[in-house]
């Protein structure tokens, strides 16, 4: 059995409320940016935007065969003009496992009722100019007024969404062929002078320069993006808000059945053959294939304990049976991690995560996901 963790954004966190805030920003991070780098990112814009109406989350991008390229060559210009050029031919691995779970985090966010706002930098305009195509062709259908971009740094043409950017004038993303131009000429606070001497490379870091306090462009990106903030319109909530949200999709169709399977703190299994548990439910058995499905808890009945979740291939409309990736993601306030795992029999439960919930000294909830190693 093979089980791959893809995604760890926290993986402990506290609940402040059951409702939803009315907006989210996710940080989608460009190349060479490390998970801790694009952390420090998305806590400093939420330490610049300070809203108690907001909530943070990560789309992180791996970049390992950016790197590769890098070390390939000498000239770092060329190396940008390579990486795009790349991209828009389809030959990088764009369409990587993360950017199937950027789809799937912002979907949620939606049906949820939250405004989204995403804010790329670099390499991470492609992967969530991608994401809102790729969201915006699913069925059924969702509301993608309420899904915003802002780009910084962006090496694409364009903003999906008819979305803004930010770019200053010394960042090497301009050199590269058909990004968007520079609009953002960088000063110092100090002195107010013109930057002309920090070099192309630093001048595209998002948190050395972009976020810098010593930079007049870090007041201006805050306001840009609270005006973009303020253009989202409020998606209607489809799905009911809830603690902790499990959903599980696999790359399989035609009478491909995989059921996702919930084992509450009093020992109430919650699948296919029993929908409404104690504490959540489950909204729909999906039986044609691909999924979604999704386990929901109810705020007013979330029990303290651990919530085992596990996965079943219930059945295949082919023989031999073929084997199917199922996928797990687990959702909790400031945390989400994404499981998958490789099942060949039917009949079998694979139990890949125990979900914890517990309560603080203050009596606030905390949530803790833990998986399973085989």
């Amino acid at each position: 059995m093979r089980i791959i963790i893809l995604l760890l954004f926290s993986s402990f966190a506290y609940a402040q409320q059951c409702e939803p805030e009315e907006f989210r920003v996710v940080f989608s991070n460009g190349e060479l940016t490390t998970p801790k780098q694009a952390l420090v990112a998305m806590n400093e814009l939420a330490l610049s935007l300070n809203s108690k109406d907001i909530a943070y989350d990560l789309a992180y991008n791996y970049s390992d065969d950016a790197f590769k390229i890098l070390l390939e060559t000498s000239d770092q210009r060329l190396w940008y003009v390579k990486l795009a050029k790349l991209i828009y031919n389809w030959q990088h691995k764009v369409n990587t496992p993360e950017l199937n779970q950027h789809v799937e985090k912002y979907r949620e966010t939606i049906l949820h009722g939250q405004k989204l706002l995403v804010i790329s930098h670099s390499q991470g305009n492609f992967y969530t100019n991608l994401a809102r195509q790729m969201l915006a062709n699913q069925k059924p259908t969702i509301a993608m007024d309420g899904f915003g971009i802002f780009g910084v740094a962006t090496p694409a043409g364009h903003v999906g969404g008819k979305g803004t950017y930010i770019t200053n004038h010394l960042d090497i993303i301009t050199t590269i062929p058909g990004s968007l131009s520079a609009n953002w000429i960088l000063h110092r606070i100090d002195s107010g002078k013109i930057v002309d001497h920090i070099g192309s490379i630093p001048a595209h870091s998002f948190n050395d320069t972009y976020l810098s306090p010593h930079y007049d462009l870090r007041t201006e990106l805050v306001k840009q993006i609270k005006q973009e903030l303020g253009k989202l319109k409020k998606p209607p909530q489809i799905a009911k808000s809830g603690s902790v949200t499990v959903t599980l999709t696999w790359n399989l169709e035609n009478n491909n059945d995989i059921d996702l399977h919930v084992l509450e703190p009093d020992k109430t299994n919650v699948y296919f053959g029993n929908k409404a548990g104690n504490s959540g439910y489950l909204d729909v058995d999906n039986t044609e294939g691909f999924g979604p499905e999704h386990y929901y808890t109810d705020c007013n009945n979330l029990q303290v304990g651990k919530y085992l979740v596990g996965v079943n291939y219930y059945s295949d409309g082919q023989v031999p049976v073929r084997s199917v990736d199922a996928k797990i993601t687990i959702s909790t306030p400031g945390s989400t991690r994404t499981f998958t795992t490789k099942l060949e029999t039917t009949k079998n439960l694979v139990n890949l995560a125990n979900i914890v919930v517990g309560k603080t000294n203050n009596k606030k909830l905390k949530y803790q996901i833990v998986p399973i190693v085989r």
